[in-house]
């Protein structure tokens, strides 16, 4: 039971993390150089609403869920025409649920899988931060919080390519497993 209540809780948190982490900067960003267009009594309502808040949240949690997820369905199609080249990548997309369903991939391994997707998740917060920030409240690329939230992305996408190449190395080591399995039998 502990078990299926850990993996639920993971579930919920690759989920709801990046829209916290999103809500809290947006937040924070807002204290440090106030809204133009937004009155402060907006946020006061908010701030004094968990409702309104955990709904804020929510929805921005599922808003980069569900573009996190698109971004993911075309890296699976690139992984698809490269197939042949990157196999790793391939395998990463396309065969990480054979090896979970047979058992070959552990708590550890599924983990650094996960963080990979998460860091696109966050990824995504990022980039929905920018555009909040230079089309909403009308902020030139030159300004402090585009600026800090560009050097940010540059250093997520830093983050997730070396996410991507932590969660190959574990789908190549779970392949081999498979197949050093394959062969005792």
């Amino acid at each position: 039971m502990i078990e299926t209540i850990g993996k639920n809780l993971w579930i919920l948190l690759t989920v709801i993390l990046p829209g916290l982490f999103t809500y809290g900067a947006w937040r924070l960003l807002l204290v440090l150089y106030p809204s133009q267009i937004l009155d402060s009594e907006a946020f006061t309502t908010i701030d004094n609403s968990g409702i309104i808040t955990t709904s804020i949240i929510i929805s921005i949690a599922l808003l980069q869920q569900s573009v996190g997820i698109s971004i993911e369905f075309i890296l699976s199609l690139i992984a698809k025409i490269t197939r042949k080249y990157w196999e790793g990548f391939y395998s990463l997309f396309w065969e990480r649920f054979e090896f979970a369903s047979a058992g070959i991939l552990n708590e550890s391994s599924t983990r650094i899988i996960g963080n990979f997707f998460l860091s696109i998740n966050i990824f995504v917060g990022l980039l929905l931060l920018l555009f909040y920030f230079s089309l909403y409240e009308c902020l030139s690329f030159d300004h402090w919080i585009s600026q800090i939230l560009v050097f940010f992305l540059i250093i997520n996408l830093a983050t997730i390519i070396f996410r991507m190449f932590n969660a190959i190395s574990v789908i190549n080591r779970c392949k081999n497993e498979k197949n050093n399995n394959m062969k005792k039998k």
